[in-house]
């Protein structure tokens, strides 16, 4: 399996060296789009602030102005009804011939609130959601539907996605519900920042909440990095390239297939890492893959790399 890169936008420097965002000027994030697809980058993070008007404007243009490169859009449920939302991502996904995936991530209310009972209640509405759009993007004739957060009368998309109920869904989360959700949906599943150890443990948690579903071998893992200084929000890459290689791979071993990589704010970097960084793990990982395989079925004791 590939390992795959996806790009995360941060600010860019204009002539006057301040920093604006990587899209304010589409000429420049064209230019930087086509950049990432050269560096053999897979994908680039849509995750704008301005929300899901504001994303889907960015995914088109980065839908439209590249030829393989996927785009995967942060979409919080529950902003817009689930017919609305399953009608604008297939027909967004028609638009890059299967390019598009949803990244889903905690709800903006399980961040306002410390109680159990609302968590259950949001991560249900999560669950619910998520089923609503599968089935609205496979289903051949309208259907109603009445649960416990939407209702739908006669729900239906004609324009189905490229591969009918399979835009990919990235989820994460650490509790019992939100694995289970991700378990029954997720394609990629995305980790916090954590040690070899803990990456682990996750990963075999994800994979043991995925079973019921028949889906335990199905899901891949995505893991948050950053090029150079960063906060606490991702892994941090520093050193020569042949460092930062090592570290990913031992990622890799563990079963990380996808890596979101911050950091990359210049077009200097981003060539750069798509020469010395992206096809050497690609290389090895492609030779080793048989045996990696295998050791996945086994116990894997990995020490951090300093």
């Amino acid at each position: 399996m590939q390992t795959d890169f996806t790009h995360c936008p941060g600010g860019v420097a204009d002539k006057d060296e301040l920093h604006s965002s990587f899209f304010s000027d589409t000429a420049i994030a064209v230019q930087r789009l086509r950049q990432l697809e050269s560096a053999g980058f897979s994908r680039v993070l849509i995750d704008d602030m301005g929300g899901l008007l504001a994303n889907m404007d960015l995914a088109s243009l980065a839908l439209r102005s590249t030829q393989s490169i996927g785009v995967l859009v942060s979409h919080w449920p529950g902003i817009v009804a689930p017919v609305v939302a399953a009608r604008q991502f297939a027909a967004f996904d028609q638009i890059g011939s299967g390019r598009l995936a949803l990244r889903v991530p905690p709800s903006r209310d399980l961040r306002e609130t410390n109680d159990d009972c609302g968590l259950v209640a949001t991560l249900g509405r999560t669950d619910e959601y998520l089923m609503l759009l599968k089935r609205l993007w496979s289903n051949t004739q309208p259907f109603d539907y009445e649960g416990l957060f939407y209702r739908i009368h006669g729900g239906f998309v004609p324009m189905k996605a490229t591969e009918g109920a399979a835009i990919p869904l990235q989820l994460g989360g650490l509790s019992g519900s939100a694995l289970k959700i991700a378990g029954r949906h997720a394609d990629r599943f995305e980790l916090p920042v954590g040690g070899f150890d803990d990456t682990l443990r996750l990963i075999e948690r994800v994979r043991v909440a995925a079973e019921p579903f028949g889906r335990a071998e199905r899901i891949r893992f995505s893991l948050p990095v950053h090029v150079g200084a960063c906060g606490q929000q991702a892994w941090q890459l520093t050193g020569e390239p042949q460092h930062v290689v090592s570290v990913l791979a031992g990622f890799v071993e563990l079963g990380v297939s996808d890596f979101i990589v911050h950091g990359l704010d210049d077009a200097d970097a981003v060539e750069t890492f798509g020469r010395q960084v992206i096809p050497s793990l690609r290389k090895a990982f492609r030779r080793h893959e048989p045996t990696l395989a295998r050791q996945r079925n086994r116990p894997v004791v990995l020490r951090r790399v300093v």
